[in-house]
C-alpha cells in the first residue's frame, strides 16, 4: 500500500520512518500544507501552519484510516506513526509550586492523549538542594484518589512538623495562582494537650476505636498510634512492616540539579519531539537500556518511562517492560 511514511518540518528535522523500505527505485516526494486553524484531519499542534516535505511509497507499515491531500493533488493515506504525529494537538502543560519555610515543591505536568497526565515532581530546599523527586504518568481520573493515598501515607508515617505551614502556591507561567483550601478534616492536624485529654477521657469511658476515629475525624490507625503514645494500649504491631528498620533512618545526601546533571546531562529537562523520535529509533535498532541511558543523558527511570510513552520496540523496550513489572 502506498503510504506517507516520513516528513520533514520547516527546521529540517525528519519525523516518521525515514529508513523504511519502500517498493520502487525512488520514494515519492511531495508537499503537505498543515492548516494553522486546526481544520481538517490535522489538529493545531507542533506542525500547525507549516509546509512539510513528505516521503511516500509502497511499504509494509501499518496504515491509518486518514488520508491527506498533497499540494500536487495526490490523496494518500499516512502510516499510523505519521498520522499520530500530525494529528497530535499541542499538549497543555502546567507548572505548580508550593513553598514552606524550608521546602519547595515543584510539579511539572503535561496532559497527554487519552486523558493521561505525565508528572514530574521535585522537592528541594530554598538553596536548591534536592530532597526527592517523582516521575511517571497516570490517568487524570486517578489524581484525586492518588492525593488521598498520599495524604493517608503522610499521616501513617510520623514526621516532624514543618517549620511553618505552606504559605503560598503559585503556578509560574500558567497565569494562575492556587491557594490550598481549608479542610474540615483533622487529618494531619497536630494533637494538642486538649485533644489528647479528650481522647484519653473518651477511651477510658469505654468508647471503641471506630467511635473515637469518627469523633476526632481521624483514621483508626491514627487513633491507635495516639492511644499507644498515651500508654493506654500496647504497641500496634500490625500497623508497621514485619521487618522494622531503625526509627532514625540515615538521611539521604542532599544534591542539586547541577549535581544530577554531572551524572546525567539532561536530568529534569523536558523531552523534545526529536529526542522521542531518536529514542524510538535507537531502541528499534537494538540499543540496550544502559546504552540509551548513556546516549540520552538521563537516568534509567526516565528512559524506561519514555520508552513506554513513545511505544518503542526492541531490546531496550523489552527491558523497560521488565523494569515496570
Amino acid at each position: 500500500m502506498t503510504l506517507i511514511y516520513a516528513f520533514m518540518d520547516v527546521s529540517g528535522v525528519w519525523y516518521g520512518d525515514v529508513g523504511a523500505g519502500v517498493g520502487g527505485p525512488e520514494p515519492g516526494r511531495g508537499l503537505l500544507a498543515v492548516p494553522a486553524d486546526g481544520q481538517g484531519a490535522v489538529a493545531v499542534g507542533q506542525f500547525a501552519g507549516q509546509l512539510l516535505r513528505v516521503l511516500y511509497g509502497e511499504c509494509d507499515l501499518e496504515a491509518s484510516a486518514t488520508t491527506y491531500r498533497l499540494e500536487g493533488g495526490e490523496v494518500l493515506a499516512a502510516s499510523r506513526r505519521v498520522h499520530g504525529l500530525l494529528a497530535q494537538a499541542a499538549r497543555p502543560t502546567l507548572k505548580l509550586e508550593l513553598r514552606s519555610a524550608d521546602r519547595r515543591y515543584g510539579l511539572d505536568a503535561e496532559l497527554l492523549a487519552s486523558d493521561r497526565i505525565e508528572l514530574n515532581i521535585v522537592i528541594s530546599s530554598g538553596a536548591g538542594e534536592i530532597h526527592g523527586d517523582l516521575t511517571g504518568e497516570l490517568d487524570v481520573v486517578d489524581l484525586a484518589e492518588l492525593a488521598r493515598l498520599l495524604s493517608a501515607a503522610a499521616h501513617a508515617c510520623p514526621a516532624p512538623a514543618p517549620a511553618s505551614p505552606v504559605s503560598e502556591a503559585v503556578a509560574p507561567g500558567a497565569g494562575m495562582s492556587v491557594t490550598p483550601a481549608a479542610s474540615a478534616s483533622r487529618q494531619g492536624v497536630r494533637w494538642t494537650a486538649e485533644l489528647s485529654g479528650r481522647l484519653r477521657a473518651g477511651y477510658e469511658a469505654g468508647q471503641d476505636i471506630a467511635a473515637l476515629a469518627a469523633a476526632f475525624d481521624r483514621s483508626e490507625s491514627a487513633i491507635r498510634w495516639k492511644l499507644h503514645h498515651l500508654k493506654l494500649i500496647p504497641f500496634p504491631d500490625d500497623l508497621v512492616p514485619e521487618q522494622r528498620g531503625s526509627t532514625k533512618p540515615e538521611q539521604p545526601k542532599a544534591y542539586t540539579v547541577d549535581d544530577k546533571r554531572e551524572e546525567h546531562a539532561n536530568a529534569y529537562r523536558r523531552w523534545t519531539p526529536q529526542e522521542d523520535q531518536d529514542l524510538a529509533r535507537r531502541s528499534a535498532e537494538g540499543a540496550l537500556l544502559a546504552e540509551l541511558v548513556e546516549e540520552f543523558g538521563r537516568n534509567e527511570g526516565a528512559i524506561v518511562s519514555r520508552l513506554k510513552r513513545v511505544g518503542a520496540s526492541g531490546p531496550a523496550a523489552e527491558e523497560a517492560v521488565q523494569r515496570l513489572l
